[in-house]
C-alpha cells in the first residue's frame, strides 16, 4: 500500500492529485470555508513519497501518515468523489530490461563517486543491485509502456529516475523501485514507483534470519548493512521503511513477522512518529523490539560511519 492508498483510508478520496507528487483534501482540521477554501481550492497536502502533510491556511501539519492518524483518532471524511481517478496499478515488476542498463552504467556515472563519498562501499553497490538511472534507456518498447504504466516516465519521454541511484526491490521481478535524486533542481530527495508491501532489503532474508535492523532511508540501510557484515554479526539482516511514512500493507508485514527488532529512527519528529507506528505492529507480531538512538542528532549512517555502534541482540 502506498502513502496514497494510507490517506484514502484517513480522509477519503483526494479531490486532486499533481505531477508534482502531492495530494490535496479539504482539511480536516478547520471548516476550510464550507469546503470551499480560501481562493475556492483545497488547502490540505500530502506529500505521496514521504508522506508529510500540511494545511496552506491553518497551519496544521505532521511528518508521517501514523502521525495524522493519531491527531485526528478515528476521523474519517464524510465526503466522497466517485470521479476520483484511481492510480493505475504499476507494472516496475517488467523494467528488468531497464534496471540491467541502470547496473551496467552505475561504475562509470556520478552516482558511483556519491555512493563512495556517503560510504558505501562497491561491494555493497554490487550485491544490491544499484544502478544508475539513465534518462533514455535503450529498451524495448514494451518496457517503456511498463515504466509509463508506473509513472516512472514523463510526457516529453525523460525517465524520472535520470541522474540518480536506483535501487530496484526485489533486484528482479521489483514490486518497488526507489531513486535517490542527484540532479540540481530535482523537487525531492527521494522518490518512489511501485507498491511498499514489505520492508524494502527483506528480499534477503534468510530461514536462519533472526534479528533485523530497521531504518527509515535507503543510505541508512546500505551504510548499516557494511557495519553487519563487518562486524560479523549472525542471522541479521537490514532493511528499511523507504521513508518516515509507513504503509498499512507494510505495517501489517512486521505485524506477521514476530523477529528480534533493531529500530534506528532519524532524529527528528518524524522519526519518534515512524517508532511509534511501526511499535504496535511488532507486539502484535510477537517479535522483541530495542530503539537505538543515535548520538548527537546525526542520521543512522552518519553516526555509524563516525564510529557509534548501534545495539544488537547479539
Amino acid at each position: 500500500m502506498t502513502v496514497l492508498d494510507d490517506a484514502i483510508t484517513i480522509l477519503g478520496p483526494p479531490v486532486k492529485i499533481d505531477n508534482r507528487g502531492w495530494a490535496t483534501w479539504w482539511c480536516p482540521f478547520h471548516d476550510d470555508k464550507a469546503r470551499s477554501g480560501n481562493r475556492g481550492v483545497p488547502n490540505f497536502g500530502v506529500n505521496l513519497e514521504q508522506g508529510f502533510w500540511k494545511c496552506l491556511r491553518c497551519g496544521q501539519t505532521g511528518g508521517s501518515m501514523a502521525g495524522l492518524r493519531r491527531k485526528l483518532g478515528e476521523w474519517r471524511s464524510p465526503v466522497a468523489n466517485s470521479t476520483t481517478p484511481r492510480p493505475v496499478r504499476p507494472q516496475v515488476d517488467q523494467l528488468d530490461e531497464a534496471l540491467t542498463e541502470a547496473r551496467s552504467a552505475l561504475t562509470a556515472s556520478p552516482a558511483w563517486e556519491y555512493l563512495s563519498q556517503r560510504g558505501v562501499t562497491p561491494r555493497t553497490a554490487l550485491q544490491y543491485g544499484l544502478g544508475y538511472g539513465l534518462p533514455n534507456p535503450r529498451v524495448h518498447l514494451d518496457t517503456v509502456q511498463a515504466a509509463r504504466s508506473s509513472h516512472l516516465v514523463a510526457y516529453d519521454g525523460l525517465w524520472l529516475w535520470a541522474g540518480g541511484v536506483v535501487y530496484a526491490e526485489p533486484p528482479i521481478n521489483p514490486t518497488t523501485i526507489q531513486v535517490r535524486h542527484l540532479r540540481e533542481g530535482a523537487d525531492k530527495k527521494y522518490q518512489t514507483w511501485g507498491r511498499l508491501l514489505q520492508p524494502l532489503g527483506s528480499w534477503r532474508l534468510a530461514f536462519s534470519t533472526r534479528n533485523l535492523v530497521v531504518v527509515e532511508g535507503m543510505m541508512d540501510m546500505l551504510v548499516t548493512s557494511q557495519y553487519i557484515q563487518e562486524k560479523k554479526i549472525q542471522d541479521t539482516v537490514v532493511v528499511y521503511t523507504g521513508g518516515s511514512s509507513v504503509s498499512r500493507a507494510m505495517l501489517e508485514w512486521f505485524s506477521s513477522s514476530p523477529y528480534n527488532y533493531v529500530l534506528i529512527p532519524d532524529p527528528d519528529q518524524a522519526g519518534v512518529d515512524w517508532a511509534d507506528a511501526l511499535v504496535p505492529a511488532i507486539r502484535h507480531s510477537g517479535g522483541q523490539f530495542i530503539v537505538s538512538e543515535t548520538p548527537d542528532g546525526l542520521d543512522p549512517d552518519e553516526a555509524i560511519l563516525s564510529g557509534w555502534q548501534p545495539k544488537t541482540f547479539n
